[in-house]
């Protein structure tokens, strides 16, 4: 309790004992008023106080008890104003600093993902300004590091153009960009830079207008795309051109894959009526029996090097004598598991001999 209101306390209650004690019928008021201004003074706020009508000393006594009273209620009040307010002050700090370490520590897990990623990636908002752009981006067209969120898709396709990544209209392009990010339409192309690199584009809407797009340079595997279907080609013609038949068949349920010219003539059939038949579909059964067995035996063997001499009733040619070799390609547990025979008519050759 403030010193200044118990000496103000005390000075009234000792002006109250001067008038009261010449009037000993007015002591029990008095002892009525001092039980009320006890309470006061342990706390008691809310303690009525007695005589507050009466017109004489005591009344104005009382009175002014009750105005003290009513003083220390109100410091009370200002004290638990403050303390609330200091704990409230608190507590809002205290969950400010929750939430702004959950921020900073999501913030550094996206910004860690991001720039982890083999990717170039790029965050657009509504306006194409850049929201997010990780170091792949910026390495794939080699871009400062003054490129950062803040930056223009404008002022990225302008860096591009004076270092020569970049010939097409940079007004158009972004209008292009702003008007899929209106529509939010997913797109995904290719591009060729003027270096030789071919970036694949992905490009995807987010919510709240905005739009992402994930870069990959796929040079390395072009290229290897177009070897490879150099290659095929390549093969394509000495397997259509050599004068040996050449047959494939799927191991798992011995039908005819594939057949190149000299398999068709070899067995007088074109391949549309060859391919997805088996041998009992195609020969009668006597000469499907031998091939099945044959199949059987290179499937045991895993592989036939040394050719075996069969004869063969063909239905479309007559009797025929075969030389043929097996290789199985793929482990028996591969879903492309298949095996190739190669397969030489030596009829004429037998009866030029004889």
């Amino acid at each position: 309790m403030p010193i200044c209101f118990m000496l103000g306390l005390v000075a009234l209650i000792l002006a109250g004992l001067n008038v009261v004690v010449m009037r000993s019928s007015v002591v029990g008021a008095l002892a009525e008023i001092t039980q009320a201004t006890d309470r006061i003074a342990d706390g008691d706020v809310k303690s009525e106080v007695p005589h507050l009508r009466r017109h004489d000393e005591i009344g104005h006594l009382a009175r002014a008890v009750q105005h003290f009273r009513d003083a220390v209620a109100r410091v009370f009040e200002l004290e638990e104003l403050e303390l609330g307010t200091a704990q409230a002050r608190d507590a809002a700090m205290t969950e400010r600093d929750r939430f702004n370490d959950k921020y900073q520590a999501k913030k550094w897990q996206l910004s860690a993902a991001i720039n982890s990623m083999p990717q170039g990636l790029i965050m657009l908002d509504g306006k194409a300004a850049v929201v997010a752009m990780n170091a792949n981006y910026r390495r794939i067209y080699n871009l400062p590091e003054t490129m950062q969120a803040g930056s223009t898709l404008e002022e990225i396709l302008q860096h591009r153009v004076k270092s020569g990544l970049f010939s097409g209209d940079v007004a158009k392009y972004v209008a292009a960009v702003r008007e899929r990010i209106a529509k939010r339409e997913p797109a995904a192309n290719e591009i060729s830079l003027n270096d030789g690199r071919t970036i694949k584009i992905y490009e995807r809407p987010m919510d709240g207008g905005g739009w992402v797009s994930v870069q990959e340079d796929v040079t390395e595997q072009r290229q290897r795309e177009r070897i490879l279907e150099r290659m095929e080609r390549f093969l394509a013609t000495i397997i259509e051109n050599v004068t040996e038949g050449i047959i494939a068949k799927d191991a798992r349920n011995q039908r005819y894959v594939f057949v190149n010219k000299a398999a068709e003539k070899m067995i007088g059939m074109s391949r549309g009526e060859i391919i997805g038949k088996t041998a009992r579909e195609l020969f009668s059964a006597e000469a499907a029996e031998l091939i099945e067995r044959r199949d059987q035996q290179l499937l045991a063997q895993k592989q036939q090097l040394e050719p075996i001499i069969d004869t063969i009733d063909n239905p479309t040619r007559g009797r025929r004598v075969i030389s043929a070799r097996r290789v199985q390609i793929g482990g028996a547990g591969e879903e492309s598991h298949m095996f190739v025979t190669m397969v030489e008519d030596r009829t004429e050759k037998m009866v030029a001999a004889a």
